[in-house]
């Protein structure tokens, strides 16, 4: 047995890069609304008749656009979940007992190197809540698979159920559990690929992550920034398809990648043009597609850039 870190080599991207907003197509606008401000203590930011931006009291972090005329396909290409990163353990459990507050179905899972609950909006969008705990063992190759070792010694294969009085022992008693997000990230998005290699060589060698955990076993993969900013970009081949979602498919519209200034925009430009992988304009900025036709929306930070 030997440890697998969870990135492996350097990332060519700035350990400043990060995800932005994730956009989704919705057909009930007002009701979406409502669930996130209701069940996941967003703030809403921004609203009209056909939109409405959502994130914690500083930032934006959730685009709903609407779109009168929707299906959900189910044998595509696209959004697995994306996930909310929360600051703390403490936090995680708030988000967690007000989810059981108001009844809303959840799964609460220990992966080892993250705490988590899954669930999913009003439209079958699959949302991710957690925080990163990667203190707390590793992953080690046994028998061609992946596993997680505890520093205890305790090996799992990373999908336990979540010791919920564990992490309820990080709250006071009577504590407010109702509050508002107030300090958030979008911590990563998880992609059903069209092919695990192909996504991991175009999200390390030509977008520039590290890799992280490659689980062939499981046919899921990862990328990363650093070794305390692992997962940042997931995908599987679970659906085992190459078509991608079509225009009128509920849910992922794109996401956006978020790069530190401006010499690590060109950098990513040069090896783009290198790959011959073409970014193309729109009213509102730069995007491009990744190999499972994946749309990616390209910023430069202007906070610090």
């Amino acid at each position: 047995m030997k440890n697998i870190p969870y990135t492996t080599g350097k990332a060519k991207l700035s350990s400043r890069t990060r995800l932005g907003l994730v956009h989704l197509k919705v057909k009930h606008l007002k009701q979406q609304i409502g669930f996130y401000r209701e069940v996941l203590k967003m703030t809403l930011h921004e609203e009209s008749e056909d939109h409405a931006v959502l994130g914690d009291k500083k930032k934006p972090l959730l685009y709903l656009r609407r779109v009168d005329e929707l299906r959900r396909y189910h044998d595509t290409t696209g959004m697995y979940h994306f996930a909310l990163l929360y600051p703390s353990e403490k936090e995680l459990a708030k988000a967690i007992a007000w989810l059981f507050a108001l009844k809303y179905p959840n799964a609460p899972t220990d992966h080892g190197m993250s705490k988590t609950t899954y669930l999913k909006d009003l439209e079958g969008n699959d949302i991710e809540l957690y925080v990163r705990t990667g203190e707390r063992g590793n992953y080690i190759s046994k028998d061609g698979d992946l596993k997680f070792l505890y520093t205890d010694g305790t090996l799992t294969d990373g999908r336990d159920p979540l010791d919920l009085d564990d992490l309820y022992a990080t709250l006071q008693e009577n504590e407010a559990i109702e509050a508002p997000l107030e300090d958030m990230d979008m911590g990563h998005i998880h992609l059903y690929g069209s092919s695990l290699f192909s996504m991991l060589t175009f999200y390390r060698d030509i977008i520039g992550f590290a890799e992280g955990l490659m689980m062939t076993n499981f046919s899921m993969g990862d990328v990363g920034l650093e070794e305390n900013q692992y997962h940042v970009v997931a995908f599987n081949s679970w659906k085992q398809t190459d078509v991608p979602a079509p225009e009128d498919a509920a849910g992922l519209d794109y996401y956006t990648l978020v790069l530190a200034d401006r010499e690590e925009y060109l950098s990513l430009k040069n090896r783009l043009e290198e790959a011959q992988v073409e970014t193309f304009m729109e009213e509102d900025g730069e995007y491009l597609y990744d190999p499972s036709h994946i749309k990616i929306r390209l910023e430069v930070d202007t906070v610090t850039a």
